[in-house]
């Protein structure tokens, strides 16, 4: 019969042997799990650029170390019109090893009064929750992190949040309930308007110490968007040139033609024998707009012709054998 004590000591006896034999592979498997995957630096990098080329209205994105992708500093501008307006709050993005399989972290440098922000700064919001069924929270796990979510619908997502915050599941109580009595009060109780228009005006002149210029109208926040040239044809110019080997100079062209036509009306000439009155009638049998080389239509030459003929033959029944 097998007890609990006897399963327990055997455990520990095969994990010392473990440890002992396989203490290398038992590293190697360690240095692994804190390696970063290449999806994860692929992803990033990707997102990175993106966000460079086109930045998120309202935060600006840089990295810590430009040698390590996975610790961004990203900077929130207040919006205008609302309580934040002015502020320039400060956070750190760290991602995991296996993004975009798990969430980010969130942590707020700048003090930031708020029901989803704790004490320390770390941003509490369902989108950077793992996707685990949790009745207790309030959330749904299709509110929860999914690897199609990227840093742009993060930052979308916390800019939402500051003028809505989820009193539903706070992470800091007070300003939760200090937030409701001025929802509810309508503007009577404004103990927690004050709290953050002060904040906001700490961290706009922090940002001036900075050399930051906040933005304080919608003019400014919004981001102009950037128009990129575009070819007046869908089609690439060397499309034919690259897919189709076409020897253009076997084809005819007009001057080719022009050269032709004028080398038939030598050779009708020579057989001819000069006489241009023949050669303009075989060209104007297919161009009646053509004259001959005198000058002379091809129906007058056609009626001396055929006087000639004539002549002939009044001057053939004159004779006498």
């Amino acid at each position: 019969m097998t007890t609990a004590a006897s399963t327990s000591q055997n455990a520990s006896s095969t994990l010392m042997a473990a440890a002992g034999a396989g203490g290398a592979s038992s590293t190697t498997t360690a240095t692994l799990s804190t390696t970063p995957s290449s999806s994860a630096v692929r992803a990033l990098a990707m997102e990175y650029k993106s966000l460079q080329e086109e930045p998120v209205e309202g935060f600006r994105v840089k990295l810590i170390n430009d040698d390590n992708l996975f610790e961004w500093e990203v900077a929130i501008f207040g919006p205008p019109d609302t309580l934040y307006q002015g502020g320039y709050f400060k956070a750190h993005m760290k991602f995991p090893h296996d993004y975009p399989y798990s969430p980010p972290t969130i942590r707020f440098l700048t003090k930031v009064w708020h029901p989803n922000v704790y004490e320390n700064g770390d941003l509490c919001i369902s989108i950077l929750h793992p996707p685990v069924d949790d009745p207790q929270s309030g959330e749904l796990p299709c509110e929860r992190w999914n690897p199609t979510q990227n840093v742009r619908t993060i930052l979308l997502s916390v800019i939402s949040l500051l003028n809505e915050p989820n009193t539903y599941s706070p992470a800091n109580v007070d300003a939760s309930v200090m937030y409701r009595r001025w929802r509810d009060s309508q503007g009577k109780d404004n103990e927690y308007p004050n709290i953050i228009r002060k904040q906001a005006l700490a961290a706009n002149a922090e940002a001036k110490r900075e050399g930051i210029v906040v933005p304080m109208t919608l003019e400014d926040y919004c981001l102009k968007p950037t128009v990129k040239p575009s070819t007046e044809s869908g089609l690439d110019a060397n499309f034919y040139d690259d897919d189709f080997d076409l020897e253009t100079e076997d084809l005819p062209t007009d001057s080719d033609e022009d050269e032709d036509d004028e080398d038939e009306e030598d050779e009708d000439d020579g057989e001819d024998g000069g006489n241009g009155d023949s050669a303009a009638i075989s060209k104007n049998n297919g161009n009646t707009k053509c004259t001959n080389n005198n000058g002379l239509s091809a129906k007058s030459v056609t009626a001396s012709a055929t006087d000639d003929a004539e002549s002939a033959d009044d001057s053939g029944k004159g004779e006498t054998t």
